[in-house]
Order: structure tokens, then C-alpha cells, then sequence
């Protein structure tokens, strides 16, 4: 059982003697310590740290308001409970200035034993309970100081916001990026600073978010800036969720980095493509002209130029085609994997004709390039749209386009 500290404060050692046989002839045990005067109580109190001061009012020096707000004004006594005890000051006026000085309660001289030990006794538990609650919230400003902290160390914008989207907390990043502080955000929610089809949007995945339970990522555009969006539920020690993190990632100058690589990809692949084109149309007029020596050599030689053009044309279309494919995938990475998804009884032949079309390329630079002449590249285009299922409205050039 606790032993509870009093220290009792009166200049008439009379009034001391009495309440300290109030407490003697009670079945409670009290360390008692007395004062003469408050300049010794105050020093008593400074060392000693009772939990609870009876002290009289008027005294000579320091009185016993004035030592009352002297103990509220120091750090280690401000939180211990006074009562004021008087014979002379006793009427509701005298009542309101000692507790509007700081006295949690107000007893009348001569001392009544049995009302003072319960007034001491509820006294001495709602300190109890108040030195316990500061406890709490001296522990929970601590958790607040550590989860601020590491909040503010995230380099990325950070917000964390309840289960119906009132932001709680948040990091300077994000408040930059709101344009408001702190104060201007907490309270509010987070769909306040969206447009309608981006708060359709976040309420639509937060949704998913409580339900699914799995960490969320995607893109999204605020302020003219491209930024991934990671969000995660916060649950408790019972397993409840109570909010929602979120933390956006800034891509936009990543963003800007990989369309310049990506343009000077597509750039090479368009001159290399229109370089290979230009490599078809002079081997098919060297081509040409081979077949052109056949009125002018025997049956062996003819032999020997039919031979060389067919190797000559196989040989360069397959070092073509792999030249291209490569700078191809380099640029349009999921394009193969879309087309096999929307079209997967495509052949390899007709899978090479979706990649020149990508390009935009005419029948005669695809005739060129496939060693084919313009007309039978259109009528492959044609059997190409009747097997994905086209209709006539739709271009086949802008349906790759889009893939």
C-alpha cells in the first residue's frame, strides 16, 4: 500500500498539532511534515515532493495564496494538489480567490477530523488519477514526438489520414505540395484538395484498400507533377484498421528522363528502319540486275546467279529482321505482350506486319523491307483485319497505334 507524504503548512503550531492528530487517531498512515511558514514549506516541498499541502491563508511573509502560486509557477511542485485551510478568511469569495489561485480544495477552521480525512482522502485519489492520465499523455506526446519524426524523415510526401479520408497527420513535403500548413490540413479531408474525377478516383482505391487489405501502388498526377502512389492501412495491436498511410513519390523529372531516352529510341528506329529500306530497294535493283546477266551466261552460270540472289535476299532479310525486332522491343516493350493478349492465334508473319504497321509504314516501305511486292502486303493488311475481328470504321494503322 502507498504511503502517502502531506506536509501541512501554519504559523500557529496549534492549528499543526491538531490536524496532525486528525490523522494519528484515523486508520490511515501519512508521512507528515510541517512548516512554520511558507518560505520552509516551499523548500520542503521542492525537496521532499508531497503528495498533498494543507496550508493556512494568512501568515506572516509569504501567505498561503501567494505560496499556492508560487508552487503552481515551479515545474516540480506545479502539479501537487493544495488545500487551503482558514478560520478568518471563510466566506464565497475567499473560496473563489483560493481556488482561482490554485487550491484544489477549501476547509474551515476549527478543523472537523472526519471531514478533513475524506476531503483528503478524495483528494489524494484524484491525484492519483491525475499524475496517472499525465502519465498517458506524457507517453503518448512521446509516441507522438517518435512517429512525427519519422514522419518528417520520409523524403517523400507523406500524409496519414482515418478510414473516412480526415487527415490526422502529415509531413512538410505534403504540406508543401497542398500549399497549406499543417493546421490548414489536419481536420479536413483528403479528397477537399482533389478535383471530382481524381476524388472519384482515391475514394474508389481506398475502398479497395479497406477491403483487399494489400498495399496499394499507382500513378498520379497532382499539380502538374507525376508521382506513384503507395498506400498501406494502419492496423492497431487488435488487428483493426484505423487509417490510411500514403506516400507519393515524385517521378516527374524520372518521368521526363525516360520519354527523352524513349523519343531518341523511337528516333533510331525510325532511321534504322527507313536506312534498312533504302538497303532493300538497292538490293533488290542488285538483285535485279544479277537476273539481268542471265541472257548473257550458260545454264551453269544462270544456275550460280539464282542461287547467290536467293542466299543474298534470305540472308539480308533475316539480318534485318533481327536488327529490327531489337530496336523494336527496346522501344515498345509490352507491345508483343498486348498483341498476343488481344490476338493470340497470330502468326510470327503476321506479327511482323503489326510491328512495321506501328511505325506507320506504307504497304510499299513494308513491300521493300519484307522483300514483297506493295500488293501483297495489302491483301495480307486485308486478311490481317478480318482475323482480329475489325470493323470497317476502324483504322488498322491507329488500332496498333493505341495497343
Amino acid at each position: 500500500m502507498k504511503l502517502y507524504k502531506i506536509l501541512i503548512v501554519d504559523d500557529e503550531i496549534g492549528n499543526i498539532k491538531s490536524i496532525v492528530n486528525c490523522f494519528i487517531e484515523s486508520d490511515e498512515q501519512y508521512v507528515l511534515y510541517q512548516a512554520l511558514n511558507a518560505e520552509l514549506a516551499f523548500k520542503i516541498a521542492i525537496a521532499e515532493q508531497p503528495d498533498l499541502i494543507i496550508t493556512d491563508w494568512e501568515m506572516p511573509g509569504m501567505n498561503g495564496i501567494e505560496l499556492i502560486k508560487k508552487l503552481k509557477q515551479n515545474e516540480l511542485t506545479s502539479d501537487i494538489p493544495a488545500i487551503m485551510c482558514t478560520g478568518v478568511m471563510v466566506n464565497s469569495e475567499n473560496l473563489h480567490t483560493a481556488l482561482m489561485s490554485g487550491a484544489v480544495d477549501y476547509i474551515r477552521k476549527p478543523i472537523d477530523k472526519l471531514e478533513l480525512i475524506a476531503r483528503v482522502k478524495s483528494m489524494l485519489e484524484i491525484s492519483d488519477s491525475r499524475k496517472i492520465i499525465k502519465a498517458r499523455l506524457d507517453e503518448i506526446e512521446s509516441h507522438n514526438k517518435l512517429f512525427f519524426a519519422l514522419i518528417e524523415s520520409v523524403p517523400h510526401p507523406y500524409v496519414y489520414y482515418n478510414l473516412e479520408g480526415v487527415i490526422m497527420g502529415c509531413n512538410h513535403l505534403f504540406e508543401d505540395l497542398m500549399g497549406h500548413r499543417g493546421q490548414n490540413l489536419v481536420g479536413k479531408t483528403v479528397y477537399d484538395f482533389m478535383d471530382d474525377e481524381k476524388t472519384g478516383l482515391c475514394l474508389e482505391l481506398d475502398i479497395k484498400l479497406k477491403n483487399d487489405k494489400l498495399n496499394l501502388n499507382y500513378e498520379f498526377k497532382f499539380g502538374g507533377r507525376c508521382f506513384v502512389c503507395t498506400k498501406s492501412l494502419f492496423i492497431d495491436s487488435h488487428g483493426k484498421s484505423e487509417g490510411i498511410m500514403s506516400v507519393l513519390t515524385d517521378l516527374t523529372e524520372l518521368k521526363q528522363v525516360h520519354n527523352e531516352v524513349l523519343e531518341n529510341k523511337k528516333r533510331e528506329l525510325t532511321s534504322s528502319a527507313l536506312r534498312l529500306i533504302q538497303m532493300s530497294e538497292l538490293n533488290n535493283s542488285l538483285v535485279a540486275d544479277l537476273l539481268k546477266m542471265n541472257a548473257f551466261t550458260n545454264k551453269k552460270g544462270g544456275e550460280i546467279i539464282r542461287k547467290a540472289t536467293n542466299k543474298f535476299n534470305l540472308s539480308t532479310g533475316e539480318n534485318f529482321w533481327k536488327e529490327f525486332e531489337s530496336r523494336f522491343e527496346n522501344v515498345y516493350e509490352s507491345f508483343y505482350e498486348k498483341l498476343n493478349n488481344s490476338s493470340p492465334t497470330l502468326t510470327a508473319g503476321e506479327k511482323k506486319l503489326c510491328a512495321l504497321l506501328r511505325l506507320n509504314l506504307t504497304s510499299k516501305d513494308i513491300a521493300a523491307i519484307t522483300f514483297q511486292n506493295p500488293q501483297s502486303i495489302d491483301m495480307s493488311r486485308y486478311r490481317l483485319r478480318k482475323k482480329m475481328n475489325l470493323s470497317p470504321n476502324e483504322n488498322l494503322v491507329d488500332y496498333f497505334l493505341n495497343l
